[in-house]
């Protein structure tokens, strides 16, 4: 799309303020805390999104909002569609099963540098994986904040096959030590 708008000489301008605003302005941004929007995360879509899958989430226990939490999900899958439906959205009731708690889903750093779908997954809360995007939802954004990390990451992804379930947790010890340093 941003190569069709660059094409023509009407939209070339609108193209290039989109690549300056995206990859300048605020190429920081899914390593502070990303940019929310709550109306997309609340959208009817996800509500099918998530009955065909189907998925649903769980409440095992009640949760301070006055405290930040790491959360870890598994499995990673192909793409990781149960993490999007739980923590991505609204869609299976995150923030009336924990009142008080923002979840930020986490990825690949490499993500946000898709011109278009970074500010639709930042739209739905999704930060950037890196040491210092979950330091500063951590520390910096408040108390009631959470960061979903998917542990076994791409390698687990590849390991996904039906009816097998592989945890990769091997030399992914880097969520524990950010847990013990931000409390």
């Amino acid at each position: 799309m941003l190569f069709f708008l660059l094409m023509f000489p009407y939209t070339t301008i609108f193209a290039l303020l989109y690549l300056g605003w995206a990859y300048i302005l605020n190429w920081q941004t899914p390593s502070r805390g990303g940019r929310m929007i709550t109306s997309f995360r609340r959208s009817k879509w996800w509500k099918y999104f998530c009955e065909f899958f189907p998925l649903t989430l769980v409440k095992t226990a009640d949760l301070d909002p006055n405290k930040n939490y790491i959360f870890g999900y598994h499995p990673h899958g192909i793409i990781g569609l149960g993490a999007i439906g739980n923590f991505g959205t609204e869609a299976t009731g995150f923030s009336a099963k924990f009142p008080g708690i923002v979840p930020h889903l986490l990825t690949l750093r490499m993500n946000f540098t898709f011109p278009f779908i970074r500010d639709l997954i930042m739209a739905s809360g999704v930060c950037s994986v890196d040491k210092e995007s979950i330091e500063h939802i951590l520390q910096k954004m408040g108390s009631g904040h959470s960061v979903v990390i998917v542990v076994g990451g791409a390698a687990e992804s590849l390991d996904a096959h039906p009816d097998s379930l592989k945890l990769t947790l091997k030399d992914r010890k880097g969520f524990v030590k950010m847990a013990l340093k931000c409390g």
